[in-house]
Formats: structure tokens, sequence, C-alpha cells
């Protein structure tokens, strides 16, 4: 079994957000994914199969499988890339991700630096909080409701639910001080809470338990990108989200929007690849 370590959202090795990309194995069940993640220690891992012309991949995190994930899918581009593209045009590819269909598109810069890209889609508002709705989530997060005043939390996703929670600062005095955020966020039809800062663009997100913080959220920063463009704070585009400070690997995530008149028709989330290891496993 093989597999290629990679930096995501990140300039230089050790920066960004790690993934572990496991491309040459033998048929492996749920459970096989699972602990090969676990033992990775990643936040996230890509098992790719197929071949070109015909590829699928499945996300697991060191508890479940993800439905939609970002920063596997673009280092999944690079791998992608390294094995079939070329060195001096823009590769594109179709990946089936449990049915649906994703499109990367991967490139070398003049700079030397790897970017890659992911088409998000048409992004989907599922609901807009109260204050009083989004007071149970800021008490969760040890801050004061008014920490996000005057805009409204918002569930918005681009393939996987997220609460948008905003804040006026304050990113560095959050602390979980419930055991588990999980069915709060399933009452409102999101899956994970993204805390995002209104004023820098800078955001943070965990598992639901606020034990492990994730340090580029791909997935994620389509979502951000549209609610800073819902509330009018959308300065430029594209933009960039910046993430995870608090982690000591700081990452920067590019987010495009595209207008069909006046209506969000695609979020591209992209950011700069860099390679670290290959990996062979012992059978």
């Amino acid at each position: 079994m093989k597999c290629r370590l990679v930096d995501v959202f990140a300039n230089q090795k050790f920066h960004g957000n790690g993934l572990t990309i496991f491309y040459d194995f033998e048929p492996l069940n749920e459970q096989e994914m699972l602990m090969l993640t676990q033992e990775m220690r990643q936040f996230e891992s890509i098992f790719l199969s197929g071949s070109p012309g015909g590829w699928s991949a499945r996300i697991f995190t060191m508890e479940e499988e993800l439905e939609f994930a970002g920063h596997p899918l673009l280092g999944l581009a690079y791998h992608l890339h390294q094995l079939h593209g070329s060195a001096t045009e823009s590769q594109e590819w179709q990946i089936d991700l449990n049915g649906r269909e994703v499109t990367l598109s991967s490139r070398w810069e003049d700079d030397g630096a790897f970017r890659a890209s992911m088409s998000q889609g048409k992004p989907v508002h599922l609901k807009t909080l109260s204050y009083d709705e989004a007071a149970g989530f800021y008490e969760a997060l040890s801050l004061s409701p008014e920490a996000g005043v005057p805009y409204p939390a918002e569930v918005i996703t681009t393939g996987l639910p997220y609460l948008i929670l905003p804040v006026n600062g304050h990113l560095d005095a959050i602390k979980f001080n419930v055991p588990d955020l999980s069915s709060l966020l399933a009452s409102y039809g999101a899956k994970f809470i993204y805390v995002l800062d209104t004023g820098t663009f800078e955001g943070r997100t965990w598992d639901n338990a606020g034990k492990v913080e994730d340090i580029a959220t791909g997935s994620a920063a389509g979502p951000a990108a549209v609610y800073l463009f819902r509330q009018g704070l959308m300065q430029r585009n594209p933009l960039t989200i910046f993430q995870g400070r608090f982690c000591g690997r700081p990452s920067e995530i590019e987010v495009l929007l595209e207008f069909d008149s006046s209506t969000i028709s695609n979020v591209d989330v992209s950011g700069n690849v860099v390679d670290v290891a290959d990996i062979r496993f012992n059978s």
C-alpha cells in the first residue's frame, strides 16, 4: 500500500493543512479506511481509486466518513497532476465523490508554486438564526452574543453545511464549555461550526467536541465567503480566508465567487499545495 503526504493551503512544508492520500491499495472496507486515517493522525485522509477518465474518492476524518471536504480534494489534484499532468499546462480532473461529480483544476505557477482549485458549485443558504438562537452557540464557545453584533449567524453549504458564527475579534477567547455541539448544530441543519472574524476574514473550526482544531478548511471557506458577500462585507473578489494561526500552521485559502446576474452561480476555492513525503506501508 502506498500513500503521499502533502500540505495544502501552504507555501512551504509543515505549514497549511496536512493530508494523507492513499492511492495504491487492495480493496478496503469502511472500517479499514477509518483505521488507516486514525493511524496517520491527520484531520482528514482521502482514498483514491479508479483510473484516468474514471476517478473516485472517499474522505475520512478520524471519526467518520465525510460526504465532502475541501483540502483533501485540492491535495488530490496535486497527486493526480504529479502522476498524469503536465509541467507547463493546466489540467482538469473529474472526481466522483459519493455520487457527486467534483471538478478540480491544477497548474504549476511561474514562481514554482503548485496551485490547485476546486469548483464547489452553487451555494445554498439554509437558515438565518435569530439572536436568541445564535446566543446558544456563543455561550457554548464562552463568548458573549454581542461578539457577533451586528451580523447574524447563518447556515450555508457548498457541499458540507456550516454554521457561520460571526465575531468581531475574540477568536483567541474561544473555549468549548459543552461536551459536543453535534445535536445543537443538527437542529439547524449544520454539520460543523465556523467562527469567522468579519473584520480580518480569519476563521476557526473544530471537531464538534472541540478537541481537535482544523488548520485550513476548504469546505468552510466557500460558505464563509458567501456569508461575507451576503452581509455586504466582501471587499474584493477573489478574497482570502485566513486560518490555522492558533495551530501554529498559518494557512491562506483563496475564494472566487462567480455570478449569474446578481446570483452566485459557483464558488471556486483554491490554494497552494506542497509535497512532503511518499510512504509505503508494509503488507
